[in-house]
């Protein structure tokens, strides 16, 4: 066992089965209070919005799609992206967290590509392969920032929570997934909105995201059952190969944050779920402004879900 020092009193705390030295590849970050995860946390969340923004418009027909809402979104993804990298570009360690500089080169991507974007917009329905190529460039990239943010936070994690050696690579498939909710979800009401002024847009893109944001949805759904199944089953040690006292803190840390896991499951999943739902029915029926307004609410939903699920990774060390 290792031990590391706590920030917040002159105690160590034991942490098993996981290596804590400075070569280790999944530490990302050092332990430095809670100002930082905070950060971290807000920065996962802008680098998803616009990552998985652009990654939702590269499953996009162009030629469908108003050149207007094509710039709307290019320049949303473009401002949340670039904010954060000079954010964490101009500011000296401003997370208080080791190791960023690879997340900060990765959050350059998602703004050349958006800011590329922004520019063809117009010519977007007569070049769909080039804007789909900046939107998947874009895409990769703003996953790989979120993901990296991620680890951050996960590595900053409440002085005591062990280090679980398959937490790190959940971390991140956890994170992909979120983004890909939240980009859709804003993808979604910005294209619903966008039907207010292009009166010849078709119905066809917003059938299409509409379909894309309940699979992802749900797929987000199986993703948590998924990391809760996995929790309880390491509770065996000689299944998993972990200390059971150290897997059962990740149930109980869970029971103790209930709070958290009602606002991150019942909003942020079984809402969103819902709204989902109630959105394709309306598009179904062409009532686009109807699914306008429930996105709305959705994404707001889905964006506080998201922050409380990143918050459960501070308190538990394990994506819920």
């Amino acid at each position: 066992a290792h031990f590391i020092d706590s920030p917040i009193a002159d105690c160590q705390f034991p942490i098993a089965n996981c290596d804590l030295s400075p070569g280790c590849p999944w530490i990302f970050g050092r332990r430095q209070g809670a100002n930082g995860s905070h950060w971290a946390m807000i920065a996962t969340l802008l680098y998803s919005i616009s990552g998985g923004m652009l990654a939702a418009l590269a499953t996009a027909r162009f030629a469908e799609l108003a050149w207007r809402f094509v710039r709307v979104a290019a320049l949303v993804a473009f401002a949340t992206s670039c904010a954060t990298t000079i954010w964490l570009t101009g500011a000296a360690d401003p997370v208080n967290l080791a190791h960023t500089d690879w997340i900060r080169a990765a959050g350059i991507i998602p703004v050349a590509a958006a800011l590329g974007l922004v520019f063809i917009a117009p010519a977007s329905g007569a070049w769909p392969r080039a804007s789909r190529f900046l939107c998947a460039i874009g895409g990769l990239g703003g996953l790989a920032a979120a993901s990296g943010a991620a680890l951050c936070t996960w590595a900053d994690r409440y002085p005591g929570i062990p280090g679980y050696s398959c937490a790190p690579p959940m971390v991140v498939l956890a994170q992909l997934l979120s983004a890909l909710l939240l980009g859709t979800m804003t993808a979604a009401w910005l294209l619903g909105h966008a039907y207010l002024t292009a009166t010849r847009m078709t119905i066809v893109p917003l059938q299409r995201i509409s379909r894309l944001l309940t699979w992802v949805v749900a797929a987000r759904i199986g993703m948590v059952i998924f990391s809760v199944l996995l929790a309880w089953w390491m509770s065996s040690p000689a299944a998993a190969g972990e200390p059971a006292e150290l897997v059962h803190s990740v149930l109980g840390r869970l029971q103790q944050s209930w709070l958290i896991v009602l606002l991150r499951c019942g909003v942020g999943l079984a809402a969103v779920l819902i709204f989902a739902i109630m959105v394709g029915d309306c598009v179904r029926v062409r009532a686009t402004q109807s699914a306008t307004g429930i996105l709305y609410f959705a994404s707001v939903f889905a964006y506080v879900g998201e922050l409380a699920g990143q918050q459960l990774i501070r308190e538990c060390g394990w994506p819920i």
